[in-house]
């Protein structure tokens, strides 16, 4: 598990691009399953897409090393 804070260079970004800025290997396919699943947290609860992110806000990313890894 990873956890992002939200600063506030990041606010007012979609939850979805913001994931996917942050974990370039990361396919939008399985960015938007893991969102579904619950496996991108926002403050320890589930959340949309297309949510807005805030200062202070904590991600917490359940998904496998090798999409944080550089090649």
């Amino acid at each position: 598990m990873k956890e992002l804070s939200i600063g506030k260079n990041d606010v007012g970004q979609r939850l979805d691009r913001f994931v996917s800025k942050s974990v370039p290997l990361l396919p939008a396919s399985l960015l938007q399953k893991y969102i579904r699943l619950k496996r991108i947290k926002r403050n320890g609860k589930g959340t949309k897409r297309d949510v807005r992110l805030v200062e202070g806000d904590v991600l917490q990313l359940y998904i496998n090393d090798e999409f944080f890894e550089r090649p």
